[in-house]
């Protein structure tokens, strides 16, 4: 395996910050450390970049324990969300700088100036300061600066998340599209579930400094294995309340969920079927409704699509919970 963690562990005092994680990834591979604040994905990211020492366990890069290998020699490219432009120098000497610390020859480190800025469309900008470019545009530079040196590997720690909503969403296509054109093995670090499910091959989703799950975006949202991922991906119901949960017999003591467009709402004139719901809140998003009921002694979620109709608080459903769109998760909360 082109990456590999091995039982990887950090604590700072009596606090474990990244707990015992084991994960292999490929040559190529596009993965996101996925997880809410302090899950510990941050310091999972840096203890790969050289940035933080391990308390125990490997880091091996195609068979080579990293361990005693400072970040500066692991030739790791990495982006910060703060960019860390250098204020007082062009866009092109900012590329350039890693390169000159290398000691590459002048006419190379030029050449691959160049090529690294047409290649994030910014070859007109060479000339300019960061404090005369986008938030979006600054945040190019820095990927340039981090690729010019031909790393082995991509580090992105919330590359994203600095930017405006629009800037964000377009830059995330791009850099899925240049870390596919070049093959990089890149992993990202990320609290936004959409930006991991559109950019990522595998996302690894964490949780008190453990991995909960690894999988693809479909994988982690239609086969949930805890009910941290059912809730963190997405949106789920969990199903509380007794004349629910009978809908999924021999559950015992499970945690069962749905998500919220598995429910189906019947049409008028199927009464006797299902059960009954007193509708709460509407909201409109569109192309659907997010609605919230009220069945069986506990608030559901149901997404209803397409125009058709109306529905408004106040209103009486009858709803099914179909057996075979219940899943069963483990329930992995302190």
């Amino acid at each position: 395996m082109f990456l590999s963690l091995r039982g990887v562990t950090k604590r700072f005092g009596e606090v474990t910050a990244v707990d015992t994680v084991d994960l292999d990834i490929a040559e190529g591979e596009f993965v996101c450390f996925l997880g809410p604040s302090g899950c510990g994905k941050t310091t999972l990211l840096r203890l790969v970049a050289g940035l933080e020492h391990l308390t125990s366990g490997e880091i091996l890069l195609g068979g080579t324990d990293l361990a005693a290998l400072p970040a500066r020699k692991r030739n790791f490219g990495v982006v910060f969300q703060s960019y860390s432009l250098f204020p007082n120098m062009t866009v092109a000497r900012n590329v350039a700088y890693g390169l000159e610390c290398r000691k590459w020859p002048r006419d190379q480190i030029d050449a691959r100036v160049r090529e690294m800025l047409d290649l994030v469309h910014l070859g007109v900008h060479r000339d300019k300061y960061p404090h005369e470019l986008s938030g979006g545009m600054q945040q190019r530079v820095a990927l340039a600066r981090a690729l010019a040196p031909r790393p082995a590997v991509l580090l992105l720690d919330e590359p994203l998340s600095a930017l405006d909503a629009k800037v964000r969403e377009s830059l995330r296509g791009e850099i899925r599209d240049l870390q596919k054109s070049l093959g990089i093995t890149t992993i990202m670090v990320t609290h936004d579930q959409d930006e991991a499910m559109e950019m990522a091959d595998r996302i690894v989703v964490m949780n008190r400094g453990r991995i909960e799950q690894v999988g693809a975006a479909d994988t982690l949202y239609w086969a949930p294995q805890t009910r941290f991922v059912g809730e963190f991906i997405g949106r789920i119901n969990i199903i509380e309340a007794p004349a629910l949960r009978a809908a999924a017999p021999d559950t015992t003591e499970e945690v069962l969920a749905i998500r919220p467009e598995h429910i189906v709402v019947l049409a008028d004139g199927e009464d006797g079927r299902g059960i009954e719901a007193t509708v709460r809140k509407v909201a409109f998003l569109g192309n659907t409704r997010r609605v919230s009921v009220e069945a069986g002694g506990q608030l559901l979620e149901v997404e209803l699509h397409g125009g058709k109709g109306t529905v408004r608080p106040g209103d009486r459903l009858r709803l099914v919970l179909p057996a075979d769109r219940i899943r069963r998760l483990a329930d992995t909360r302190p």
